[in-house]
Order: C-alpha cells, then structure tokens, then sequence
C-alpha cells in the first residue's frame, strides 16, 4: 500500500515538473574537474528521479535480506508449531478411544514444541501405565517435573493417582506422605491418602488422619462418612488392649451419636464381653436398647451372662417403652423357657406369631406345647410349620445368587 502511494506520488511530482518544464524547458550545466555535461532541465529532473527511486527500492530490498533469516525463521517455527498441535490433538483423541500406543508416540514426540508440555506428557504417562510399562510412565513424570519444575504438586498428584489406580499403593503411600508435607490440607492429597490407607488395610492410620478429613470443608462428608463406619468397626473388633491406641480411647471420643450406633456397640461390647467386662458391656448395651429396638442389640443383650429374670426385667420395660415387636416376644419366650415359666412363655410366642410368623416361633412353641401336655399333637404341628418357613426363608434368600449364576 505504501510503495502504491509512493509511485503515486512520484507520478504526480514528475507530471507536474513536466508541465512546469514544458513552459519553460530551462537550461542544466554539469562540470566536473575538465569534464561538462550541458543538458536541458527536463532531462535532468528525470534522470535525478530516476536516481532516487533506483535507491530507495535498492535501500528496501537491502532491508528485507537482512530480516528474511527471522521472518524465515518466525514462518518456520509457526509451521511446526501448527503441526505439532495437529499431531497432539491426535494424540489426545487417540487416548480417549483407548489407542494407548499411538497415544503415547504422538504426545511424546511433539511435547517439545507443545504449548502446553505438561499435558502431553501426564498424557503419555497415562498412555503408558495403560500398557502396563511403569518404567516409561515414571519416565514421563521425570521430564515433566524436569520441563516444568514449577508444576510439581499437579505432577506428584498425578503419579500418586496413577500409582493408586495400578495397585501400587505402597508407593502411592509414599508419594502421598510427600505431598502432605508439602500441602496438610489440600482436599485431594487427603482424600487419595484416605484411599491409600483403606487398600491397605491400615486403620490405626485411618483413625489418625479422619480428623484432618472432617475438618476439611472442600470434602463432602459423603466421602468419609463410609469409610469412618468401616475404621471404627474393624478396630473395635480388632484387639487393642496395648500400644497408643486402645478401644476405650477410641470409645471415649466418640460422640453420643455415635455411641450409639449399632454396629459400633456391639463390636466395642464383643470385646468387653470376650475381656470379661460384662458390666460395662450390660450398661452400654441397656443404653442403645433404651434409644432403639434394635434386633442386633437385643441379640447381644440376650448373650450376657447375667440371671435370666434380670433380662426378662429389662425387655418387659423395653416392650413397654417401644411397643410390640416379635423379636423382644421371641427373646421374652426363651428367658421364660429358661426358667421354666411355659404358660408365659406361650403367650410370648402367641403374640409374636400374630404380629409375624417365624420358624423360630413355632419352633420354640412347638417346645412349649411339649412341656404344657399335647393331647392334641399339637407340638409336630408347629415343628412342621416352623420347618415350611425356615425352608421357605432359605430359598428366598438363595432365589437371587441363582438367578444372577444361570
């Protein structure tokens, strides 16, 4: 555009000294030393434009050969550039489908002239781990980590995933310590190390690091609500009666809710009961019973070794505080069969069946009837009948494993 105007201009420049000198043609005398050139004025305008036009593109051209090896360069250096960024995105594309190999061969070889060279070898480090090579997985996480030093953290987050999705949790462990060190309270590091710690089955361990969890309000209690049930469970059903950490240290800091809980009293008074602490135990267990009819409960309740006229106390009241239920008339039967008190106990298992027909009442009251006199033969009745539903009750129960086996 510019060499457009220049012409332009020269052209109107020479039009009008032209005319100027068509008027009046004028009269040019050259000396130099014993040499004279006598031309007209016009001739002399002309050859002098000439002159200044051959230097100005001979000065243009002079400029653009010096700057062509970096204008060459640039234009280069874009080519391969958008190369490479087509040979990435297939890279990309083909780990999405699953073409591991194709993968990892086209983000490894253009990573250097990747805008984003982080990406295409966490890629490839994923591609690689997929084939089942390790070697060039951790490869690739060296020359990230050494390409991008400043990027760290994301590269050890990911070679703790990827260390955790491969089964090497050991390692993962060991990755994960690191980068605690390094962030105590970065949500992701804690919740792989959660994870880490649950594979391994280390739950001294998980207990220590919940708190650090809970506290953390970018975790979502979903996640560690689960796995808290599960640690609390193993390690009161676990023996430790030595070392830091004891049951009833762990008993003591839980809350009232969580005290009671079904699953962790009875695995908490297991182990009273099995340590000889029946009291403990008979109180713990009268407490849950007292906020809730739980069958399991009154299950482990019935195991204490204390009179049987005290349990039988005891359930009178809980039928009275939560009302009629077929398990607390059932466990009331059997105590009133220890102490041979049949006709209460018949009448125990008469209200349990009308609120629900069990093999285990008819069972119990087919023993009844036998102590009671049976004229009638009215004990092989209920045997019978107990039998159909305990029959009935296994092959409701095997009905799903064997649809889902054929």
């Amino acid at each position: 555009m510019k060499l457009i105007l220049l012409l332009i201009l020269a052209l109107v420049i020479a039009s009008g000294l032209a005319y100027q000198v068509h008027l009046e043609p004028g009269y040019a005398l050259l000396t130099y030393g014993h040499v004279s050139i006598e031309t007209s004025l016009a001739v002399l305008l002309f050859v002098t434009l000439i002159i200044f036009i051959g230097f100005y593109f001979s000065l243009r051209a002079l400029l653009t050969l010096k700057r062509s090896p970096k204008s060459i360069s640039r234009w280069n250096q874009k080519r391969k550039t958008t190369r490479s960024q087509k040979e990435i995105n297939k890279g990309l594309i083909n780990s999405a489908e699953g073409n591991w190999q194709r993968s990892e061969k086209l983000l490894v070889k253009h990573a250097e002239q990747s805008d984003t060279p982080l990406l295409n070898y966490l890629s490839a480090a994923h591609a690689a781990q997929s084939q089942g090579a390790y070697n060039r997985r951790d490869e690739y996480l060296f020359k990230a980590g050494k390409t991008l030093p400043d990027q760290i953290h994301a590269i050890q987050l990911t070679r703790a995933k990827l260390q955790l999705a491969a089964g090497q949790f050991e390692q993962a462990l060991a990755t994960l310590q690191q980068l605690r060190t390094a962030t105590p309270n970065h949500p992701i590091v804690l919740t792989l190390l959660m994870k880490t710690h649950l594979q391994l089955n280390e739950w001294e361990a998980l207990y220590h690091l919940l708190p650090s969890i809970k506290n953390n309000r970018k975790i979502a209690s979903q996640e560690w609500l689960p796995v808290e049930e599960k640690v609390l469970t193993q390690l009161f059903s676990n023996n430790l009666e030595s070392g830091q950490l004891t049951l009833s240290m762990i008993w003591k800091a839980l809350d009232k809710k969580q005290k009671l809980n079904p699953r962790y009293l009875i695995a908490y008074t297991s182990q009273l009961i099995r340590t000889g602490d029946n009291a403990t135990a008979e109180e713990l267990l009268i407490k849950g019973l007292n906020a809730q009819a739980n069958p399991d409960l009154l299950a482990r309740y019935m195991q204490l070794t204390i009179p049987a006229e005290k349990k039988q106390q005891q359930l009178e009241k809980w039928l009275r505080k939560h009302g009629a239920s077929s398990e607390f008339f059932n466990a009331l039967a059997q105590l009133c069969i220890e102490q041979e008190h049949w006709s209460k106990a018949k009448s125990y298992l008469d209200d349990s069946i009308s609120l629900q027909p069990s093999s285990l009442a008819y069972l119990l009251l087919g023993q009844v009837q036998e102590q009671l006199g049976d004229p009638n033969n009215e004990a092989s009745a209920h045997y019978k009948t107990g039998l159909e539903l305990s029959i009935n009750a296994n092959k409701l129960n095997l009905a799903p494993s064997t649809s889902q086996s054929s």
